[in-house]
């Protein structure tokens, strides 16, 4: 007959502690993959535009012009193009500053928005509003620190350096991908240059997600 173990403290039931702990290690490990497995079957047409699978948002409290706090809350129940930029980007961010003009045209109505949020963060969002203002830009701004944009900006896969110089300048690099966040807020799925048949492309897209979701 097996010995039962003696106390809390005895090497038996460490052991059998150790194996009960590791067993439920290897379950979780081995349910991850599950658990991000998208299921979705996307039309050929889709593929190359939503994520697989849609990302949430982590929690997040930006600035926006006039100071107010910009969180989570914002993204729900509405479809949001979202874009990385900074005030000093033209002419290079003209053609993705265009698109979202033109997809804006385009659903005009209160459930879509438009969002730039800036990666210089040196820059406030009344600045960088007043630049795209003076563009014939009118889209929500917000920003953040550096840390906040950057976490931000791994979640949505936009990327950005910035080179300083030994004179205290620097320089901001940036792709110029358009983002969409799903009313669910995660972001579902990403325009890339060349734009080409953005529009169409965000009714299919709209499509899919009435029927998938």
């Amino acid at each position: 007959m097996a010995a039962r173990c003696k106390g809390f403290n005895s090497k038996c039931f460490l052991f059998t502690y150790l194996i009960i702990v590791g067993f439920i290690i290897v379950l979780w490990m081995n349910r991850l993959p599950l658990m991000h497995k998208d299921s979705r079957v996307i039309a050929d047409g889709l593929q190359s535009y939503l994520e697989s699978p849609a990302r949430p948002l982590p929690e997040l409290v930006l600035n926006t012009k006039g100071e107010l706090a910009l969180t989570n809350e914002w993204f729900h129940n509405k479809w949001s193009v979202v874009y990385f930029s900074h005030s000093n980007c033209l002419p290079v961010c003209r053609a993705s500053l265009e698109e979202i003009k033109s997809v804006q045209a385009a659903f005009a109505n209160a459930d879509f928005q438009f969002l730039t949020i800036g990666v210089d963060a040196q820059e406030t969002a009344a600045g960088l509003s007043q630049f795209l203002l003076s563009q014939g830009y009118d889209f929500t701004v917000a920003t953040g620190s550096a840390q906040q944009i950057e976490t931000l900006a791994k979640i949505f896969i936009a990327l950005y350096l910035q080179t300083d110089f030994t004179d205290g300048s620097y320089q901001i690099e940036q792709q110029h991908h358009l983002f969409v966040v799903d009313p669910k807020g995660r972001v579902y799925a990403t325009f890339r240059p060349p734009f080409k048949d953005i529009v169409s492309t965000f009714i299919a897209l709209r499509k899919f997600y009435a029927k998938t979701e």
